[in-house]
């Protein structure tokens, strides 16, 4: 689970900004909303809201890069990280951008930090703690001669020849956990951290993400539990008995389905053929519904094309939490309301949080509704972005706001107290003078 996530000099991130999983307190429905790992108490959900271009969604972006540029081992020493520092300012333009990440792998504390431009991992490093801070490494890169320097910490027991093996495989532009995934080492805790990257910090799900491609790849090939879908799609009253997957030809006729309804899924399937014209077989999902007819139930399966985008979003989201229902692991949503209804919403959010262990969902959200429920709330699980006006972002937590707690947090974001909102002018538009002559 992760504690907390710093990023510096990232997008929208001008100056360091801390999203905190750290529980303030064991009051207010902590068995709910936390989890105690150990002499950790760790939220297990972030709720972001603020206006458009504020950087809500930036802060998962951040956390995808991270992740992201911490697996990567496919970089040859010519290619750039793609770094992209906060443009509003020329000190920051060619400064290096900071992550930092503070976790938990079982009941163990990790920080991992790195520092970086386009050209070079500059910094690296990680730490445990077990009670007290200690090194595994540090990494250091020579930007004139590209050369990758590593210091081992005592708590690290690592051969001189892996050591080398290591820096031989670890280019200028590549973390050491990358250059280690290009070896055949045996380096237990780089396997716990890799394994703990791959998956449990999932991708980022965008509003546009091809969630259910993904999850009825993973129904073919079993390594999806789908009665849980089928129950979580159940529940939510969408009336589905049965969710599977068949092979459908790709013939002129699905595609032309496919333009007028899923143009970017068409667009992929025109982009494969190409690619691979044998390969013309294409995965489509089958729902199952019951319906009653003269008192009576009846089944009727209905291949996706068919059905609302409400429930194949709702598909998607219930295969990835599927996966994390029996084992730990951390989703972040953008924009988790796309396409659902606020109770569908609302009912998604209570899934996770009843039927997930040390398990977390970091997501974004203009439907804040969500924070009327003042009683059932913690603030310390509320986050703001506010747009400064040098352009930069302002992240803060519903629990770093002096007020009354008898408020209503719905009404005050409403009005403005908690700020995070957009400053909205008239939405008249002046006439063209030329159109008075």
């Amino acid at each position: 689970m992760i504690l907390k996530f710093k990023v510096r000099n990232h997008l929208s991130m001008k100056n360091e900004v801390v999203l905190d999983f750290v529980a303030t307190k064991k009051d207010k429905h902590f068995n709910f909303f936390c989890e105690e790992i150990g002499k950790y108490k760790v939220l297990k959900i972030a709720m972001l809201f603020g206006p458009n271009a504020s950087g809500k969604s930036n802060i998962l972006y951040a956390l995808n890069s991270f992740r992201n540029i911490i697996l990567n081992d496919k970089l040859s020493k010519k290619d750039q990280i793609q770094q992209i520092p906060f443009e509003f300012d020329s000190s920051t333009q060619n400064a290096p951008t900071f992550f930092e990440l503070e976790f938990l792998i079982d009941e163990t504390k990790f920080t991992y930090n790195i520092e970086f431009n386009n050209k070079y991992i500059i910094n690296e490093n990680l730490y445990t703690y077990s009670p007290n801070k200690a090194k595994y490494f540090s990494r250091m890169t020579n930007v004139k001669t590209e050369e990758v320097n590593l210091e081992i910490g005592y708590r690290f027991d690592i051969s001189d020849i892996d050591k080398r093996t290591l820096i031989g495989n670890t280019t200028h532009n590549m973390t050491i956990l990358s250059g280690y995934n290009k070896t055949s080492l045996q380096i237990k805790v780089f396997d716990i951290i890799n394994e703990w990257f791959n998956y449990n910090l999932r991708p980022i799900v965008k509003p546009n993400t091809e969630l259910r491609e993904y999850v009825k790849n993973q129904i073919q090939n079993e390594n999806i539990e789908t009665s849980l879908i089928e129950d979580m799609l159940h529940n939510a009253d969408f009336n589905v008995k049965k969710a599977f997957v068949k092979k459908t030809e790709i013939t002129k006729e699905f595609l032309e389905g496919l333009k007028e309804r899923e143009p970017i899924i068409y667009k992929k399937a025109i982009e494969m053929l190409e690619k691979y014209p044998e390969d013309n077989i294409a995965l489509d999902l089958i729902l199952e519904h019951s319906v009653k007819n003269k008192g009576k139930e009846e089944l009727f399966q209905l291949p996706e094309l068919l059905e609302s985008a409400g429930t194949l979003r709702y598909f998607g989201l219930s295969g990835v939490l599927s996966e994390i229902i029996d084992r730990s692991g951390i989703l972040f949503i953008d924009e988790l309301e796309s396409s659902l209804h606020p109770d569908l919403l609302n009912h998604f959010i209570n899934t996770f949080m009843l039927n997930t262990k040390r398990s977390q969902l970091i997501f974004t959200s203009h439907y804040y509704p969500l924070l009327e429920e003042t009683d059932e709330l913690r603030k310390d699980v509320v986050w703001f972005t506010e747009k400064l006006t040098d352009g930069s972002t302002e992240l803060y937590s519903l629990k770093d706001i002096k007020i009354r707690s008898v408020l209503n947090y719905y009404k005050a974001y409403k009005t403005g107290k908690f700020g995070a909102k957009p400053f909205i002018g008239t939405a008249y538009l002046p006439k063209n003078e030329k159109d008075d002559e």
